[in-house]
């Protein structure tokens, strides 16, 4: 009997010991498969963050990609169009050319060139209620065969071509007298590289004259375009863009409306005793027409800048001056048949165009025509 009860004592703490030895092995089992799933999960952890971290380094590279991409395309494009350009012309100063707009130099040559028309004309007025045009061309190898008809510089366009960098090209110049500070001072405080007619020192033939119209021989004035590289050269202006001192327009990937205030008509008169100027959006090309200077001139982007004017009188002079005071202020841009409200000011030298929220704006690509106007002699603009 008590072998017996012995017996089973014994194995009930056989029965114990194994009891508790699975208990333990399968605590321990259990730590194991704890310890496996949280390797597991920081092994999946660490697969997410190296994942994440690849995608993060591939956009990094893409963006990088896509960001030089973005500066080699904005490099190799004309800086005052967007759009392209001649590979030599790449990283060069634009030329600034005046001129004439009176009735008789009509219509200009070059003006609608089919290859080679201006990149940017800026129109404004200088005296007696006439308005004159500067022509900027960012590539001065090419230009239309003949330019002009020529004309004398003022102020407000000398500076106005510095915005660009410009090398400025004109034949004659107003001088200081009064109280009247002439643009042949103004070229000389700012250090202006110019080649005026009147002052020629090159030995290329640059200038001439067109004498087919029956004019007056102050409208005859003509550029032999293909002799300006020549005469940049013999001058030794610098041909390199100083890129601190230009100003870089942004340009849209494609043609975008600038609004959606329609603009299919935009009428800009730039002062009560000067011209008007009359643009009609045409949907079939999407350019905006004029006559006004008897040709077929048509542009992409039509900008309107206010400004304050004040009129002064040389003495001895039967005219007054225009003067442009570069204070800034409210504008247009009418594109693709569109328009919004635009503020420019200068700073620092150039010239920023930006929306009414404060933001850069962005042209389309294509070539523009820019009415600088007088806020307070009765500028105006009609918008249909």
């Amino acid at each position: 009997m008590k072998k017996k009860r012995r017996k089973l004592l014994l194995m009930g703490v056989l029965v114990l010991a194994i009891l508790l030895s699975s208990l333990g092995l399968a605590r321990i089992i259990k730590e194991e498969r704890i310890k496996a799933e949280e390797r597991r999960a920081a092994q999946l952890a660490q697969e997410e963050a190296e994942r994440k971290a690849a995608e993060e380094e591939a956009a990094r590279i893409a963006a990088e990609e896509a960001r030089k991409a973005a500066e080699e395309d904005r490099r190799t494009r004309n800086p005052l169009t967007g759009l392209k350009m001649n590979e030599k012309a790449i990283g060069k100063r634009p030329v600034a050319i005046m001129v004439e707009n009176t009735p008789p130099a009509r219509p200009q040559w070059g003006m609608d060139d089919a290859l080679y028309s201006p990149d940017i004309i800026l129109e404004a007025e200088v005296e007696g209620g006439i308005s004159r045009t500067m022509w900027l061309f960012a590539d001065f190898t090419s230009l239309p065969e003949i330019v002009g008809p020529l004309r004398s510089a003022r102020p407000p366009y000398v500076r106005f071509s510095e915005f660009f960098d410009a090398i400025y090209v004109h034949w004659g110049q107003s001088d200081s007298a009064g109280s009247y500070i002439g643009a042949s001072d103004v070229i000389a405080r700012d250090g202006v590289n110019n080649i005026n007619q009147l002052q020629y020192r090159g030995t290329v033939q640059l200038f001439g004259r067109n004498r087919e119209r029956d004019v007056a021989i102050e409208h005859t004035g003509i550029l032999y375009s293909d002799r300006l590289p020549a005469a940049i050269e013999e001058y030794g202006y610098r041909t390199d863009m100083d890129k601190e001192a230009f100003t870089f327009f942004e340009f849209n990937d494609e043609l975008l409306p600038m609004s959606d205030t329609p603009c299919n008509k935009i009428t800009v008169t730039i002062s009560s005793r000067s011209w008007t100027k009359h643009w009609t959006y045409s949907k079939t090309d999407k350019l905006y027409h004029t006559d006004d200077f008897e040709n077929k001139l048509t542009r992409q982007n039509i900008l309107v800048l206010w400004d304050t004017t004040e009129y002064i009188t040389k003495p001895g002079a039967s005219f007054s001056y225009c003067n442009y005071l570069f204070e800034g202020g409210e504008g247009k841009l009418a594109s693709q048949g569109t328009v919004k409200d635009i503020v420019w000011s200068v700073e620092k030298g150039k010239l920023s165009i930006r929306d009414l929220n404060g933001e850069p704006v962005s042209f389309n690509r294509g070539k523009t025509w820019i009415g600088w106007i007088s806020e307070n002699r009765g500028g105006a603009i009609e918008i249909e």
